[in-house]
């Protein structure tokens, strides 16, 4: 494990707040939630009720490759918008792999608010789904 991380001094300006997670998955469903709304009224404007579960699962879908994609490339757009970077635990130079990132979405969304209880009790600010797959969420120096 990183020498940085393992003997490190916990810096409040160094780990996003628990509010700042929240404010920029909202972000992250604004965006993701509009280009399904969008696309939907495309692709499925002749249809009613019964093709709901189909929207649905395209939202869910396209919620899961957004944030997998995002997150391996360092951070969804929300993150970036609010100044959050993702990154490996192990490693703070390196970015999630792809297969990381899908985990954690899946986790993520599994989970629900549930992942995000443990954040002000970890030393280091990481959610159930971050642990699980070996990332953690730093504040951008840059920003």
């Amino acid at each position: 494990m990183n020498n940085f991380i393992k003997h490190q001094f916990i810096d409040e300006r160094l780990y996003p707040s628990l509010m700042v997670r929240v404010q920029a998955l909202m972000l992250d469903l604004f965006v993701v939630a509009a280009v399904v709304f969008n696309s939907s009224r495309t692709f499925f404007s002749n249809f009613e009720g019964e093709y709901m579960l189909l929207k649905m699962l395209c939202f869910v879908f396209a919620l899961l490759l957004y944030e997998s994609i995002s997150t391996s490339t360092g951070g969804t757009l929300g993150y970036r918008t609010m100044g959050i970077k993702i990154r490996r635990f192990g490693d703070l130079n390196k970015k999630l792999r792809l297969t990381q990132s899908f985990e954690r979405a899946v986790i993520k969304f599994a989970l629900g608010w549930i992942s995000f209880l443990k954040i002000n009790i970890d030393p280091h600010r990481r959610a159930m789904h971050d642990k699980a797959s070996g990332a953690i969420v730093l504040m951008d120096r840059k920003s």
